[in-house]
């Protein structure tokens, strides 16, 4: 197949960018400039002199860089690659399990590598993807069953441009000119089908676009970097101002919008103002002290005592001495007319002793009982109350002199002068001293005694004696109670003069609060008036910053509009100079692989070309489409990308048809061997079918190798050969030596079996020497000509006894594996391990025969 070449008429984009930035501003002509004359981005270096030049420019700095001159045009320049061709693959350590030693050669045309799933193909494409950093390139992993991982490293040979060269690999992703190698497996279809996806090859002169948008994305992230730090200036200087001075939220609201001349007329800049502030913060602290409030509760505590030492004042000077004597006399009077009652009414009653109080208790308690069996309705008055014992008339009469007793006048009048004593003592009980005692024993020892210490200690003393008297029932001095009415009136105005000092001091108290509170507003002000002095240098240059900032953020608005700029026209020059040439191509490897017609659609942001692909409704492929036509579609767009750039690199194929049927099998084979024409291409499969038709399509050119992978003596062995084997006479010989070797040391149904198994392999074996030495190879499976080339090595004398020997054997075979019908006769003749031994020695023995014979 022959696929034309796209003539295209390429665009200049330093042309247009040349056009472009000298009608824009300097700083901009500055990034283009150094763009254009380095071919690459921005240094360092380069991008700093363009955030200069761009505030310099726009009057931020004074100027000192020169101007930026209009850019002269120039001539076109046309890119030139040096060809890159793979001429070996060795010393492979430390990737996955492969076995060290194989070395793959690949031809500067097709190069196949075929095996079966397992055999370590992966591992040797995984290298090929890492060195090319492909889309689906992923971490190589060493063997991990080894106890000891080896570090990963490979031998590359190749020719770059006519220079031999080598590269030692050491696990390192994406290396130049590695990188220009396109690698084609399963895991990328979805890439190709599905995703907006960027080309891998992008000509260098279409690079400059992205050049030019990181070097003004550079300036803008300068500017967005300046404004953050102009607007992080104010840090701290709000801390510096009292929070409830009318000051604080114009510093709160600091920015370019803030009115300094406001400002500058509420600060205080008299050099005396640190002495003003040393006055006012100590009248503050004096107000602060308050000793008045400790004064108030001082009084507070002196008034409550003398109140109560008044109280207690007026009960003793009040008590009424004389009613207090009366009561004396009649309730002695009382208490001797009683006794002598009790005498006289139980005198001759027989008592065992004088009845005195204890005996008068004794009776009461009696009564008291009596009382209460006459409410439960079991009083006999006719027996004792105690011993249950009928009463004689003495007895009788005694309980009769009991009732008399209690029942007596005396004993109510008695109750009654002392319910009278009691009332006259009553005031004196219940006078309260408690907090005065403790004030007088707190004064007693020190020279602070307060002016009434006097009278308050002999009041307290004159209550407690006249309660003693009281109680004992004596005697009380009138002198006591002249005395404590003379304390009385110095009492009384000691309590008058302290309430009214009292009084004074809450006053006091409350004209203090709003003096306090009238200076302490005044030292706020004075301090955020001073404040602002010291600290205007900085007030001044964050109002600057702010509004330098406010014009940072207006000059960057532009910044977008010139990055959609370069963007529109790196969209227009990719679309002259890679859409509109992939899209022709991708039309004919669609064409050549019969993928089914869908629409690309060619995207582009930030200067990055891109292309989708998309069905009828702008449905995904994927949606719609089989995973066979999904796989030719991912092809078809693989190989445009790769003859855009006008293939200099080797293109890999890493398992290309699965899913894929025999006619499309073909047609990409037909693909490949057409690309292999000019292009060294290496193919990874494990399709037999695929791998024999690659074979039979380069038949006529030879511009081919094929290497067989196997894991005989470990993962990944390389086998240079001419093609695909369905087997091989030495894996089949090896299994029937296994067999006939356990076979041995087995009886019985085990041995039995292992036999039958035995012939099963001996009938693969004549088989594949009957293919491939008997007949030379002439016709084999899964190769779709016949090799007429190889008809005369067949050796026509010694044929007819090989013949023989491998038919019989064969037609023996047959009959004991499963896979075969037998009449009813032979169906209980069984193999022996005998005839098994014997039958292997003979064909060996033939086919050593055969080819030995000339």
């Amino acid at each position: 197949m022959t696929v034309p070449v796209v003539s295209q008429t390429r665009p200049d984009p330093r042309g247009m960018l040349r056009e472009w930035a000298n009608a824009s501003d300097e700083w901009v002509r500055h990034i283009v400039r150094h763009v254009l004359d380095g071919g690459g981005p921005l240094g360092d270096e380069e991008e700093l002199t363009s955030y200069e030049l761009f505030r310099q420019e726009k009057a931020f700095d004074d100027r000192v860089l020169p101007s930026e001159e209009p850019l002269a045009t120039m001539e076109s320049q046309e890119e030139a690659v040096e060809p890159l061709t793979l001429t070996s693959l060795s010393a492979v350590t430390g990737v996955n399990a492969l076995v060290e030693g194989s070395v793959i050669e690949p031809h500067e045309g097709l190069t196949i590598l075929f095996g079966e799933n397992g055999t370590g193909k992966t591992g040797y494409s995984r290298i090929f993807k890492g060195l090319a950093a492909s889309r689906t390139a992923d971490v190589i992993l060493g063997n991990i069953t080894s106890p000891t991982p080896q570090e990963q490293s490979a031998l590359v040979s190749y020719m770059l441009g006519g220079q031999s060269k080598t590269y030692q690999w050491a696990g390192k992703q994406g290396v130049a000119p590695f990188t220009r190698m396109s690698i084609f497996d399963s895991p990328s279809v979805s890439f190709h089908v599905d995703d907006d996806l960027e080309y891998v090859y992008t000509p260098a002169a279409l690079a400059l676009f992205n050049h030019v948008i990181a070097g003004i994305k550079s300036v803008q992230k300068q500017v967005d970097q300046a404004v953050q730090n102009l607007k992080s200036g104010s840090t701290g200087i709000l801390s510096r101002f009292p929070r409830g001075s009318s000051v604080y939220p114009l510093i709160e609201t600091l920015g370019a919008a803030t009115d300094l001349e406001h400002l500058r007329a509420v600060a205080d800049p008299d050099k005396d103002v640190d002495i003003r502030l040393a006055d006012l913060r100590r009248t503050v602290a004096a107000l602060e002290a308050d000793t008045i409030s400790a004064d108030i509760k001082v009084q507070q505590r002196i008034e409550r005592i003398l109140t109560q030492i008044v109280d207690a004042a007026k009960v003793v000077s009040s008590f009424n001495l004389i009613a207090y004597e009366q009561e004396l006399e009649i309730l002695a009077g009382l208490e001797q007319d009683y006794r002598t009652f009790r005498t006289a009414l139980f005198e001759a009653a027989d008592l065992p002793a004088e009845p005195d109080e204890t005996w008068s208790e004794f009776v009461e308690a009696g009564e008291n009982y009596k009382e209460h069996l006459t409410e439960l309705g079991a009083h006999d008055a006719d027996r004792c109350l105690y011993c249950r014992q009928e009463l004689n008339e003495s007895a009788l009469a005694l309980v009769g002199k009991y009732s008399e007793y209690l029942e007596d006048k005396i004993t109510a009048d008695i109750s009654a002068s002392k319910a009278r004593f009691t009332a006259l003592a009553a005031p004196l009980v219940s006078a309260k001293t408690n907090d005065v005692a403790a004030f007088a024993n707190e004064h007693s020892d020190t020279n602070d005694k307060p002016p009434f210490q006097a009278q308050l200690e002999r009041t307290l003393a004159a209550l407690s004696t006249l309660n003693d008297v009281v109680q004992s029932r004596a005697k009380a001095e009138q002198a006591l109670i002249e005395i404590a009415a003379e304390d009385l009136v110095k009492l009384e105005v000691a309590l008058s003069t302290t309430t009214q000092l009292l009084g004074e001091l809450k006053e006091k108290a409350d004209t203090r609060s709003e003096t306090l509170a009238a200076n302490k507003k005044s030292l706020i002000e004075l301090e955020a008036a001073a404040e602002l002095t010291k600290s205007w240098t900085l007030i001044e240059s964050h109002v600057r910053n702010a509004k330098q900032a406010d014009r940072l953020i207006l000059l960057a608005k532009p910044m977008p509009a010139l990055l959609r700029g370069v963007t529109s026209m790196a969209k227009t020059a990719s679309d002259q100079m890679i859409n509109e040439s992939f899209d022709t191509l991708f039309g004919e490897e669609c064409a050549a692989l019969r993928a089914p017609s869908l629409n690309v659609e060619f995207v582009g942001r930030q200067g990055r070309a891109q292309r989708r692909k998309v069905l009828n409704g702008k449905h995904k492929p994927s949606k719609v489409l089989s995973e066979g036509e999904q796989k030719v579609i991912a092809m078809a767009d693989f190989l445009a990308e790769a003859r855009l750039s006008g293939i200099n690199a080797p293109v890999i194929f890493d398992d290309p048809v699965s899913s894929l049927d025999h006619r499309r099998i073909r047609e990409v084979a037909q693909r490949v061997t057409s690309l292999a024409e000019t292009t060294q291409v290496i193919v990874f499969t494990h399709d037999i079918f695929f791998a024999s038709t690659l074979l039979t399509l380069m038949e006529a050119t030879k511009r081919c190798s094929y290497f067989h992978i196997t894991d005989e003596d470990g993962k990944g062995q390389i086998n240079r050969a001419t093609g695909p084997r369905w087997d091989s006479l030495s894996n089949i010989r090896t299994k029937i030596n296994e067999t006939i070797q356990t076979a041995r040391s087995q009886q019985g149904d085990s041995r039995a079996a292992l036999v039958r198994t035995g012939y099963d392999w001996i009938r693969a074996w004549c088989e594949v020497f009957t293919e491939t030495e008997l007949l030379q190879g002439v016709t084999q499976r899964y190769q779709p000509n016949v090799r007429m080339t190889n008809l005369p090595k067949i050796k026509t004398e010694a044929l007819p006894a090989a013949v023989e020997t491998v038919n019989r054997i064969f037609e023996e075979a047959c009959r004991y594996i499963d896979g075969h019908s037998q009449p009813l006769a032979s169906l209980s003749v069984s193999p022996t391990f005998t005839g098994l031994e014997a039958h292997w020695a003979e064909l060996s023995q033939a086919r050593s025969t055969y080819l030995s014979a000339n």
